[in-house]
């Protein structure tokens, strides 16, 4: 091959390499314009408070960096439930906002922002704060007009991170220890002691009577010949629906043995409910609720408790709790 003709072939190369590399550029600026704008970028391990108000509902949690945890604010020692909160911290990392429609909003009435549906407010490891407020549906219902604190223009953002952060509040990631329950649900009452079956009721569904379960327990709910004391029965199911919880005492306990300190171990007198739901006409899912109730705390004031099979040690009300026990008294005698 004559010397030209390599020059020929290496000032080509150069060209096709140069002209390869203005069209991947372009097409990076164009595919970084196509991506929809931020509001903020925040990293997750730096936000410290989370305030959220819809309507006139308002919820608020902050970080113990002590336990790596999220708590609510009005229940000190109550954290969030981690399968509902998995997740939510990224998205307030960073809410992706669908287009920015304005420079300056011009009325916010005409969005919704004169009175906001969804207020998101965040503080920093720094102690900054920063707030999201978002307004109406856009006319194709697929976004929120929305904006940010300190800042003059209107965004949009995808309707459902707005629906994410609501049922927060609407219906807040409670633990499940953290409960209450309609008694017009139960159909069965367990007693155990010695982690055995002590005493039961079931209900008859055929004549819809509360009866004095026969034991051993068969299929539940459980079946007896002796009519239960229908207004003592409501009384307590009414009383075991709406438990006084103070909070966590240790959470993630999966040694069997260190229950036991706490008076909570398999032996410990157990309450177990069994609750009927009917979801929908024809469809009934069941449900069971449960109690473990243990000693008194050093103050006095508590109980130790484990309830719906969590693996959390928590304290409930002494009060509420010893009337819970005084149906193990009367079922003994």
């Amino acid at each position: 091959m004559s010397l030209r003709v390599s020059l020929v072939l290496v000032i080509a190369a150069c060209w096709i390499a140069i002209g390869a590399s203005i069209v991947v550029k372009q097409l990076g600026q164009t595919e970084r314009a196509e991506q929809p704008p931020f509001f903020f970028t925040l990293s997750p391990d730096d936000l410290r408070n989370i305030t959220i108000t819809g309507g006139e509902n308002s919820t608020s949690w902050h970080y113990r960096e002590d336990v790596r945890r999220w708590y609510f604010d009005d229940h000190k020692d109550v954290p969030t439930a981690l399968f509902r909160w998995g997740g939510i911290t990224q998205l307030l990392g960073g809410p992706r906002s669908q287009r920015e429609l304005k420079k300056t909003i011009d009325n916010p009435e005409l969005y919704g922002l004169d009175d906001p549906s969804l207020t998101i407010t965040v503080q920093l490891r720094d102690g900054r704060e920063l707030t999201v407020e978002m307004g109406n549906l856009t006319p194709d219902g697929g976004a929120n007009y929305a904006r940010q604190s300190g800042y003059e223009e209107l965004y949009t953002v995808d309707y459902t991170w707005g629906e994410v952060m609501l049922r927060l509040v609407n219906e807040p990631p409670y633990p499940e220890w953290f409960y209450t329950m309609n008694p017009d649900e139960a159909t069965e009452v367990l007693l155990f002691e010695g982690n055995e079956v002590t005493s039961g009721y079931g209900l008859d569904d055929d004549v819809n009577e509360w009866f004095v379960c026969d034991l051993p327990a068969g299929d539940p709910p459980c079946a007896g010949t002796v009519q239960a004391d229908v207004d003592v029965l409501t009384d307590y199911l009414n009383h075991f629906g709406n438990p006084v919880i103070d909070g966590a005492e240790e959470l993630n306990v999966t040694d069997p043995a260190a229950y036991e300190p706490y008076g909570v171990g398999r032996d410990a007198p157990y309450v177990h409910i069994r609750r009927e739901v009917e979801v929908r006409e024809l469809l009934t899912e069941v449900y069971r609720t449960s109690m473990i109730i243990g000693d008194v705390t050093p103050d006095g004031n508590y109980r130790y408790a484990v309830a719906n099979e969590t693996q959390d040690i928590i304290r409930v009300d002494k009060e509420w709790a010893d009337k819970m026990l005084t149906w193990f008294e009367l079922n003994r005698q």
